[in-house]
């Protein structure tokens, strides 16, 4: 399994267990907090994520987006029916993490 694979696998992950929750705070639940996974810190870490402001925050907006509009897709207890949109995440990432560099040197 490459570098790659694993941060899809985790991000599908992620996207699962947000919309998860987002159902469930619409319902009338609460706990987000209780129920965090830290995920992001994980795949900021296995992606090298400059710890530059810009950098790091549009990278942070850019992943919380992803997983705010989960919500929107259709609930599936299959994670691969994840992987297409963890892919759009993880693309989306990794040119966060590029142009952000290309503007720093």
């Amino acid at each position: 399994m490459t570098n790659k694979d694993l941060i899809v696998r985790l991000i599908q992950q992620d996207l699962k267990h947000n919309q998860l929750t987002a159902r469930l705070r619409k319902a009338g639940l609460e706990g987000d907090e209780v129920f965090y996974l830290g995920i992001l810190e994980i795949v900021s870490d296995l992606m090298g994520v400059p710890r530059v402001n810009d950098i790091e925050e549009r990278w942070s907006d850019i992943y919380i987006s992803f997983m705010n509009d989960v919500v929107h897709f259709e609930i599936s207890g299959r994670s691969d029916s994840y992987k297409p949109l963890a892919e759009m995440c993880y693309i989306r990432l990794k040119s966060a993490i590029e142009f952000g560099q290309n503007m720093t040197a």
